[in-house]
């Protein structure tokens, strides 16, 4: 299956203070890093590259994992999906 790309924000929405709010994001990249795919954090979102259903278990695992942290958040997620594939490297080459 070809790679895809992923943008994955998640906002707390009952933490106690901003800072709390920032630990919260932290502990939310922590999870994706610890996937093992590839990714890039933006300043509003982070960026996941991989196949598609490795995505969709990291998304699953992700928000239980943030379960266990906030009462309520929003996870907003979106994929970008090409039949050839797709990758960060791609996506970002002329700015780099």
């Amino acid at each position: 299956m070809a790679k895809v790309t992923c943008s994955i924000r998640f906002l707390p929405l009952l933490a106690k203070d901003a800072s709390h709010s920032y630990k919260l994001v932290d502990t939310a990249i922590e999870v994706i890093r610890e996937s093992g795919l590839k990714y890039l954090v933006g300043p509003s979102e982070t960026t996941v590259e991989g196949e598609f259903d490795e995505i969709l278990e990291l998304v699953r695992r992700l928000a239980g994992e943030m379960e266990n942290h906030v009462e309520r958040f929003i996870l907003d997620v979106s994929f970008d999906y090409a039949r050839s594939g797709v990758s960060i490297d791609e996506k970002t080459a002329l700015y780099r």
